[in-house]
């Protein structure tokens, strides 16, 4: 069984099929507005397409638990195909053979042999200098009184280009399950003079409540002749534990940064109402946007989504344990809310424009950010900087004359280690032979 698992997992066709099952779900994350509220699916696409969407997880694609579950199984299949041909390569890199036997060089992409005016140990010591001023990693692998052999190689590492860019994939990957698992976009509304710690999500009846406030001190609003909006810009501040910490005016494109959370300008609305809550500790009057929940008990909030100018209901939703019940209910009678001691009721409405921030948490956006930088180092090392192995041997002719054969090898970029060689052999021609043609080129 665990073969059977190891095969499928180490195979590039799964990898093929799970990147174009990403490519194509990313596009329908495209086209189809994310996280937008319900009501907006409901006037484009209407009640039957929308409850497929949703019932897809077309609506929330990032954070669906099929689009996680393509993300990790494409994560798994990087890790085990990389593990399983990572020994060869290593083998490859890292033991290579360093003798080069007669009849060897044919086998090279390059290859050269000249016979020089100096002895065997002269040979060797200027080879090896002459590589090392190239950077190459030189030693002498075998050395008798009538033979030496060397071996030359640099850029061993770009042999791990491709590991380089898995792992920045793997890297990007889970950057992307950390926010798809951990990360969440909502949004507030805040009226003027009002302050909240309540997250409403886009798509569903989540709500989080973050560890400080966010509070609207002013809200400008500017419009065109025809009545299009023009600018909007909201005066924010951040209160914890009391005090203000921060303070800053948005708007479109320049968000409002605080411990990893963005508060973007995304919209805005009309409408103010004014909660009578009543408990066994006293009674508050409490201003809250339309749209904006308001915390009643442990998991149990209120939200005022509508009014009725003719009638004067007033459309809500209860949302408790993360179930959300639609009602309507009139203005100065008092409600019991379920669950808890306390009450409530609508006591004052206010026609005032409110502040529509949207909320976003990416706390995989660094990691993300680093392994995008990994990544691309990966594909620059894999695809632009070479390995190449250099072998040579150096046999004795006499008291005074040598014959060298030298050869390489590079995993890209022949033409590169064809022209290192010509400038090596160059050098030797020039101290100990000049105007000796070689004798054999190949």
């Amino acid at each position: 069984m665990f073969k059977v698992l190891y095969d499928i997992f180490s195979s590039v066709k799964l990898a093929i099929v799970l990147l174009l099952t990403l490519a194509v779900t990313s596009i329908v994350g495209t086209i189809v507005e994310q996280q937008q509220d319900p009501e907006k699916y409901l006037r484009e696409y209407g009640e039957t397409t929308y409850k497929i969407l949703k019932f897809l997880g077309f609506t929330d694609v990032y954070h669906s638990w099929w689009y996680i579950a393509l993300l990790t199984l494409l994560a798994l299949n990087l890790i085990v195909c990389s593990i399983k041909r990572l020994p060869k390569i290593w083998k490859i890199a890292m033991e290579p053979r360093k003798t080069l036997p007669p009849g060897y060089e044919k086998g090279l992409a390059v290859s050269n042999a000249i016979t020089l005016q100096a002895s065997l140990n002269e040979v060797k010591e200027k080879l090896l200098e002459t590589l090392r001023n190239k950077r190459y990693k030189a030693e002498v692998s075998k050395e008798t009184e009538e033979e030496v052999h060397l071996f030359a190689d640099k850029n061993v590492y770009a042999r791990f280009g491709v590991y380089i860019v898995h792992l920045g994939v793997l890297i990007v990957l889970i950057g992307g399950l950390v926010t798809a698992i951990f990360g969440y976009r909502g949004y507030m509304n805040l009226a003027e003079g009002t302050s909240s710690n309540l997250v409403s999500f886009f798509s569903g009846p989540k709500i989080v409540e973050l560890p400080f406030y966010v509070k609207c001190n002013k809200f400008k609003i500017d419009f065109y002749p025809s009545g299009m909006p023009k600018a909007y810009i909201s005066d924010l501040s951040i209160i914890e534990d009391g005090k203000e910490v921060l303070r800053k005016s948005i708007e479109v494109n320049h968000p409002l940064k605080y411990r990893g959370i963005y508060f973007y300008q995304a919209s805005y609305g009309q409408g103010e109402a004014f909660l009578r809550i009543v408990s066994p500790k006293g009674e508050e009057i409490v201003g809250v946007a339309f749209g904006q929940p308001v915390k009643l008990g442990e998991n149990t909030y209120l939200r005022i989504v509508s009014l009725d100018g003719n009638t004067m209901s007033i459309g809500i939703e209860f949302i408790q344990n993360g179930k959300v019940q639609e009602g309507v209910i009139k203005p100065f009678i008092l409600y019991k809310v379920p669950g808890t001691d306390k009450s409530f009721a609508m006591v004052d409405f206010k026609p005032v424009f409110y502040t529509g921030l949207q909320v976003s948490k990416d706390p995989g956006t660094w990691i993300v950010w680093v392994g995008s930088i990994i990544l691309i180092a990966g594909l620059i090392v894999a695809f632009f900087i070479p390995h190449r192995r250099i072998w040579a041997r150096i046999e004795k002719k006499g008291e005074n004359r040598a014959r060298l054969v030298i050869g390489g090898l590079a995993n890209k970029g022949t033409e590169g280690l064809a022209t290192e060689l010509e400038e090596v052999l160059g050098v030797l021609k020039s101290s100990y032979c000049q105007n000796t043609p070689k004798e054999e080129e190949s």
